[in-house]
């Protein structure tokens, strides 16, 4: 079972970030004739997802450390 959850901690904080990653490409300002991203909504789903995802990566964490 430890395994499970290291494997775990390893997938949640890689969605995480990505996540994260997403939420500020979702806002990025134009550059170089881009237009600018105004996905407001879409950086809010995103960020929420990534906190959640860390929230997981973490309690996985506790679990990892209390499992024998």
């Amino acid at each position: 079972m430890k395994k499970f959850y290291e494997y775990m901690t390893i997938i949640m904080a890689t969605i995480g970030t990505l996540c994260m990653v997403g939420a500020v490409g979702a806002i990025d300002g134009g550059y170089n004739g881009i237009p600018m991203n105004d996905n407001w909504l879409l950086c809010g789903q995103l960020a929420l997802l990534g906190i959640a995802s860390y929230g997981l990566a973490l309690y996985s964490q506790i679990l990892y450390s209390e499992a024998k």
